[in-house]
């Protein structure tokens, strides 16, 4: 029995991918936030001068993959029942973990880091720089490639509101056989702890 609920655990990991609600499509981190230029076009680990006070805003890929989690959570709740919830998976896919890593990330490094919506708000409430947060994921696939990849970048913008400098964190994660959770978390500690590294040599 215990290695049955075992199995069943570890495969309810994957079946999101294949039965459940789809991933979301990823698009441009820049997407409905800023169109002078698309990202790709910003340079990397470019030395930047974050002058404070600095906004945070969050990437529509960010948005897209907490309301996945949250679509996911809710699908299952009325699939599987209650005595079978992964709690484990729950626990690891919660992305109150992602943001709360980031908002602690960020805030170590810049003090004066304030959440905003988008550039017009941070022109309103005088920012002097701003920080855009962006997640992309490949999500593992439970009968193909079973290794999820999550990219965090972040999208330094000057005083003008112009992109400057992109760092990169990245991490990945393998489903086992059976897999108890997704790595979620794993993958956000190590792409963050890049991250810090980046920010330490690269930014003033």
């Amino acid at each position: 029995m215990i290695r049955k609920l075992l199995a069943l655990s570890g495969l309810l990991v994957t079946l999101d991918a294949c039965t459940g609600p789809p991933p979301p499509k990823m698009v441009d981190a820049f997407t409905d936030l800023y169109t002078a230029s698309s990202s790709a076009s910003v340079p990397a680990n470019a030395p930047v001068t974050a002058t404070p006070p600095v906004g945070l805003i969050f990437s529509e890929n960010v948005e897209a993959h907490i309301g996945a989690v949250k679509d996911a959570n809710e699908y299952w709740g009325k699939v599987v029942p209650a005595s079978l919830t992964n709690t484990v998976v729950m626990a690891d896919t919660n992305p109150l973990y992602f943001s709360g890593k980031i908002l602690e990330l960020l805030k170590r490094n810049f003090p004066s880091a304030t959440p905003v919506h988008d550039f017009n708000e941070a022109v309103q409430k005088g920012m002097r720089s701003v920080i855009l947060v962006d997640l992309r994921m490949k999500y593992a696939q439970p009968y193909g490639d079973r290794t999820s990849v999550m990219d965090i970048d972040l999208y330094f913008f000057n005083s003008a509101m112009k992109p400057v400098s992109k760092l990169n964190g990245r991490a990945q994660f393998t489903l086992g056989y059976p897999a108890m959770h997704a790595g979620m978390q794993q993958m956000t500690n190590e792409a963050i702890a890049q991250l810090d590294q980046k920010i330490a040599a690269t930014v003033r």
